[in-house]
């Protein structure tokens, strides 16, 4: 017996050939959607402004077609619409990231992260994310130094502390590394107090490369006053590594810069492998001669040391400046080289792996992303309509039709079936996660073991 058959209007058909396209395995294949397919999406966007799978479909579209200013709008609405879209997140943050919009693609990574069921997309989302995070800081370094005149007029933050890299002067390739694993040693001791916001080694070593100050020496005091002004730091800590015979001569300072003056100061002696005990006393000399009380605790985490090996350290210091000049795999390997020497340099190891996924992103395409995507976006749930919700809004087209009765076929029996009115479409989307100089200094003296 045939079913009774009732004309059907130009919308309603259009609703049933979108309907029946997106049927059948996953609701939004990637791989399917090219350049191609532009015109035709933008049609459906007209008459389903608000449908986040449509938005998801010309976003990427638009992705593939490098129009990505038009990729990060219709995907951006998608997200918006449909908070659980990584399909929708994972596009945007690329198309953002394409765009050199750094601080959004962070946002949108961060959200793919978030909400993906993919271990290995999140993983690649992670490592672009972390990408993201060194050219936001390059970024940012150049919008200072557009901004100087400006940002000079501005009141520094308060008990704000940045340090420079220590500059070197010397011709010992082994101990030149020190510059900046020295800076870090202060850097992470000085954060131990909860009275000063001392700001990441990264952000200053971005103003410095910007400046074109890394291979300088950098420590005249007018470049620690210009970098801070750009930071918007209170206090910076400078400090040059100088070789003087046999020995090493550490000179350094804190100068305040808006008085331009030297706020602290402290020195000391010692032989090379006691490294570690002159960075503590300098640290805890800086933070007297600041006014700064800290607590017992504070103190003990202060005596802290990375590591107990030297040549650990050293190797860890060649990782950063590998890491500075964005030889990620150099970095990576020197990295390693700390971590074998020292497997509880915690750093070391932290850093390795970091240098590893900066060095994967850093070589993968975008193209190479996209074919991790169309790799799991079956684990992601393809992010369209569940199966429910399509099989809800095409009843519901039919009953349009008929609305007291909706007919259809049987194809195992090949009779027609009579059908209650179907309950109202629903409108789900599925997850698919997926000026002066200072008037002090630091002298250290470093005497090599004999």
């Amino acid at each position: 017996m045939s079913a009774p058959t009732r004309a059907i209007g130009p919308s309603s058909l259009a609703v049933l050939l979108l309907l029946a396209g997106c049927a059948g395995g996953s609701a939004l294949r990637v791989s399917d959607i090219t350049p191609e397919a532009i015109p035709g999406l933008e049609q459906a966007r007209a008459q389903s402004p608000e449908d986040a799978t449509t938005l998801t479909r010309l976003g990427v579209a638009y992705f593939k077609a490098d129009r990505y200013a038009d990729a990060r709008q219709a995907l951006d609405s998608a997200v918006a619409r449909d908070a659980r879209n990584g399909i929708a997140a994972i596009y945007l943050g690329m198309a953002t990231e394409a765009l050199g919009d750094f601080p959004a693609a962070r946002i949108a990574y961060q959200h793919y992260i978030d909400i993906s069921r993919s271990g290995e997309l999140r993983e690649t989302a992670r490592r672009r994310l972390a990408l993201v995070g060194r050219h936001e800081l390059e970024f940012s370094a150049r919008q200072a130094l557009a901004q100087e005149a400006s940002l000079t007029q501005q009141p520094p933050e308060e008990n704000t502390v940045a340090v420079m890299p220590f500059g070197y002067s010397g011709t010992n390739a082994q101990v030149a590394p020190l510059s900046r694993g020295f800076a870090q040693l202060v850097v992470t001791d000085l954060a131990k107090s909860r009275q000063i916001r001392v700001l990441e080694r990264e952000r200053m070593q971005a103003i410095v490369n910007e400046l074109h100050l890394a291979d300088s020496g950098g420590a005249d005091p007018q470049t620690a006053l210009r970098s801070g002004r750009l930071l918007r730091a209170a206090r910076v800590v400078q400090g040059t590594i100088a070789e003087q015979g046999s020995d090493l001569r550490v000179d350094a300072a804190v100068v305040d810069v808006a008085s331009t003056q030297t706020a602290a100061s402290a020195g000391a002696t010692d032989a090379l492998n006691r490294l570690f005990d002159l960075e503590k006393q300098i640290v805890l000399q800086v933070f007297a001669n600041l006014g700064i009380q800290l607590s017992d605790q504070e103190r003990a985490s202060i005596d802290q040391r990375p590591t107990q090996n030297l040549q650990a350290f050293l190797a860890y210091s060649r990782g950063l400046e590998a890491e500075d000049r964005g030889d990620y795999s150099g970095a990576r390997d020197a990295f390693g080289e700390a971590a074998g020497l020292d497997p509880s340099f915690r750093a070391a190891v932290q850093g390795a792996g970091a240098a590893a996924d900066l060095n994967i992103a850093a070589q993968q395409t975008s193209v190479q992303v996209e074919a991790v995507v169309v790799q799991n976006q079956g684990a992601e749930g393809g992010g369209g309509v569940t199966d429910d919700a399509k099989k809800d809004a095409l009843l519901g087209a039919l009953n349009s039709v008929n609305p007291t009765q909706t007919i259809i076929q049987n194809t195992d029996q090949g009779q027609p079936q009579t059908q209650p009115p179907p309950r109202q479409p629903g409108a789900d989307v599925t997850n698919t996660q997926g000026t002066a100089p200072p008037t002090a200094t630091v002298v250290i003296v470093i005497r090599r073991p004999l």
